[in-house]
């Protein structure tokens, strides 16, 4: 039998000590050596097990390939042509996989492990620097940083670093340091780390390769800090850095200012995940992306008590966030979401079903189509807790 990802197998369900990624990390890089007979949209989605890869026509997915792996790759990080690196949350390895896509066919594609490494223990997020050369790992199990090469396909460990910081007042979430994300911002120097249980944010400097933390921003006591996302994303320096609070269901805007030794950071708003603003007892919010036109964010509310959670839309404009509109996820623990190349989806999975995978669209106004456009019942993932924690379009 299957074990479950950690934050399910631990019993952390109930104290929210949820262990999963949502985004961030390096984008694919288009390009270099894609095949031109792929077909125009193929999804990657994972569980503790499984990789699995679908196409996606608008309307439907139609899985071309489960593939058998060991412990839990709940993140993973395509990169052309064929490299997948891929976490094991419930180990201490990290690996490579050749991922061949195929031409589209059920059955054409194939997964290959390629070059496996030791280092944390339960890492849940990979972010990679600028040129893909540097790999960043936030070992939300060990309260560690690991910093990898990977130049040239190597997958060598750089160093490990001990998360900074004192535990946060909310038991037992925070009795000790929980590295969330790997989070590089836009100008390609520095990685926000956010560490749910020391409510930090770290900042880690890569200038002249040395990858050292040189500054640690307290978030609000009790937040939890998970992911977050840099506003604007297209600009050489960003002007915020928005974190998601899975604790006390919030989002927090920062607003940033650049120097030659690092980043300053002034708190700005703090907003509800929730667009009424009121957080069900217990709920736990969850993934945070901002859309590529830089004027819309979508935040998961996880564990509302409801039998389905939800998905929440805001505006934002020159940093500030206004609530839009709330839609049903058609399941449980929403653990990931992410944005489709085109702009005009959101990929989104929930740990528990009916729906495990979903493609809901985007309307004009930035709002979330309350009729999702295809989904994949949590019977093609397993029973009940195994829906795609990653799921993302390459």
């Amino acid at each position: 039998m299957k074990i479950p990802y950690s934050a399910i197998s631990a019993g952390a369900l109930a104290a929210r000590a949820l262990t999963d990624g949502c985004d961030g990390g390096r984008p694919t890089n288009p390009g270099n050596g894609t095949n031109s007979t792929l077909p125009s949209s193929q999804v990657l989605m994972t569980t503790t097990g499984n990789v699995f890869l679908a196409n996606y026509d608008g309307s439907k997915f139609d899985v071309t390939l489960k593939a058998d792996v060991t412990g839990a790759p709940t993140w993973v990080q395509f990169v052309e042509p064929n490299k997948l690196y891929a976490v094991n949350e419930n180990g201490d390895d990290l690996r490579i996989f050749n991922l061949e896509r195929g031409n589209g066919k059920n059955g054409s594609a194939t997964l290959t492990e390629s070059v496996t490494a030791t280092g944390s223990s339960g890492v849940v997020h990979l972010g990679f620097n600028k040129d893909n050369t540097r790999l960043v790992g936030a070992a939300y199990g060990n309260g560690t940083v690991d910093v990898w090469d990977i130049a040239g396909g190597r997958l060598e460990l750089i160093k490990t670093i001990p998360a900074p910081g004192t535990p946060g007042p909310k038991s037992p979430n925070q009795d000790a340091s929980h590295p969330h994300q790997a989070n590089l911002d836009p100008s390609g120097r520095y990685f926000a780390i956010n560490d749910l249980g020391f409510d930090n944010i770290m900042i880690l400097d890569t200038q002249d390769d040395k990858y050292e933390i040189v500054q640690n921003i307290p978030t609000k006591a009790g937040c939890g800090p998970r992911h977050g996302v840099w506003y604007p994303s297209n600009t050489g320096e960003a002007t915020h850095y928005l974190v998601v609070c899975e604790i006390s269901n919030e989002i927090i805007v920062n607003q940033l200012g650049y120097s030659a030794t690092g980043v300053t950071v002034n708190q700005s708003q703090i907003i509800s995940t929730f667009v009424s603003g009121t957080a069900p007892e217990g709920a736990a919010a969850g993934g945070i992306v901002l859309h590529p036109n830089n004027k819309d964010v979508y935040v998961t509310n996880r564990l509302t008590g409801a039998d389905s959670d939800t998905l929440a839309h805001f505006k934002i404009d020159g940093g500030i966030l206004t609530p839009g509109k709330e839609v049903a996820t058609g399941g449980v623990l929403p653990r990931m979401l992410s944005i489709s190349k085109s702009g005009s989806e959101i990929f989104l999975g929930n740990q528990n079903g009916p729906d495990a995978a979903v493609a809901f669209g985007i309307n004009e106004d930035g709002s979330v189509a309350e009729t999702p456009k295809a989904t994949l019942p949590l019977a093609v993932f397993g029973e009940k807790g195994f829906g795609p924690p990653y799921i993302a379009q390459i």
